[in-house]
């Protein structure tokens, strides 16, 4: 079974909507909510109500993948709220993925590459959607998004080309045309 990522942003209470299509210009400054579903062979690890301040949950991720793919276990703090999100090696190329808050825990263990693949996947496009909305950060979404499409392409191995990418990437002169060079 594979490994599934997909964000979302909180428009109004109890309705959440695809962060491609939720039209919500971000900022540091404003605390966009949002969640992360995050299916590991078919464990639901994350869900919708497991929401947080998502650029900086996703920011934190991408930070924490890379002490991961450096040979650490990490502990993902969520910045608002008390969740954790672990990631712990195990034999033969698994993941043990974790999330924790209080008494409620939710584990799954997945093949590592599946993991990190879904993972950067998802920031690659979360961090590309956000940029177009030409957010007023917009150097510190970059930045992350640059991080991410480097640990995709690390955790393929190949340095294949990255998940999706926006009009804006492509003419900002930044960022990944569609053939996964850079501009």
């Amino acid at each position: 079974m594979a490994t599934k990522v997909r964000t979302a942003v909180l428009v109004e209470p109890g309705e959440s909507v695809p962060v491609e299509k939720c039209g919500t210009h971000f900022s540091r400054d404003n605390y966009v909510q949002g969640a992360i579903e995050l299916t590991v062979d078919g464990v639901q690890v994350l869900g919708d109500e497991e929401s947080d301040t998502i650029d900086a949950l996703w920011s934190l991720i991408v930070t924490d993948l890379e002490s991961f793919m450096a040979g650490e276990d990490v502990v993902i703090r969520f910045p608002e709220r008390r969740y954790i999100l672990a990631l712990e090696r195990a034999s033969g190329g698994r993941v043990v993925v974790r999330f924790v808050d209080g008494d409620r825990v939710r584990t799954a263990v997945g093949r590592t590459r599946s993991v990190l693949e879904a993972l950067t996947s998802g920031a690659v496009d979360f961090f590309n959607a956000v940029l177009s909305t030409y957010p007023v950060e917009e150097w510190t979404y970059r930045r992350d998004l640059n991080a991410a499409v480097r640990l995709y392409e690390q955790s393929r191995g190949s340095g294949g080309p990255p998940p999706r990418e926006t009009r804006r990437n492509r003419t900002s002169g930044g960022g990944y045309g569609s053939a996964g060079k850079a501009n």
